[in-house]
């Protein structure tokens, strides 16, 4: 009954996105230094458009229907755009591992959140799959691969900064 208020509110005021916005929004406030945020910034945005392009895609392609949008960027909310989006890549780096192993545990468990907050989502009547198409499995794996090249432009980045000084 409780949850169902709340999804009824959230519902009405189209903002299942911008709460979510938000709590990554904080959770990045809370949890670094500046030295950190502009670390991290980069991949944050790297991640912010590769997700947002291959969302766009996905959604065109008929595979999922984003619901309850607030401000339209395509076929996606802002929300997501600024939010989840630009969370995920930059929280990866916010707290990669040292160890390969470890990294690429980080990047599954990374992915293995993403595509849990994604299946509570559906399960709350804000995103829906075309089930013909479309399983959490395959979110896993395109998160999986996302988060792989976020972490390959972090080390192409990084090591470039490091040579040039100019970074």
């Amino acid at each position: 009954m409780i949850l169902k208020s709340i999804t009824g509110f959230l519902d009405q005021f189209d903002l299942p996105w911008l709460l979510l916005a938000i709590a990554t929004i904080l959770i990045i406030i809370f949890t670094n230094s500046r030295k950190d945020f502009w670390r991290c910034f980069p991949v944050g945005i790297w991640t912010m458009v590769t997700g947002t392009l291959l969302e766009q895609f996905f959604i065109n392609n008929k595979f999922w229907v984003e619901d309850y949008i607030m401000i339209k960027v395509g076929d996606l909310d802002l929300f997501v755009i600024i939010g989840p989006f630009f969370a995920i890549g930059f929280l990866l780096i916010r707290f990669l591992p040292e160890n390969r192993l470890a990294k690429f545990l980080a990047v599954l468990a990374w992915s293995g959140l993403t595509t849990g907050i994604e299946f509570i989502a559906g399960k709350l009547g804000f995103l829906s799959y075309d089930p013909q198409k479309w399983t959490a499995l395959h979110s896993l794996g395109i998160y999986f691969f996302s988060l792989m090249s976020a972490l390959g432009f972090y080390c192409i980045y990084n090591n470039h900064s490091q040579r040039s000084g100019y970074w």
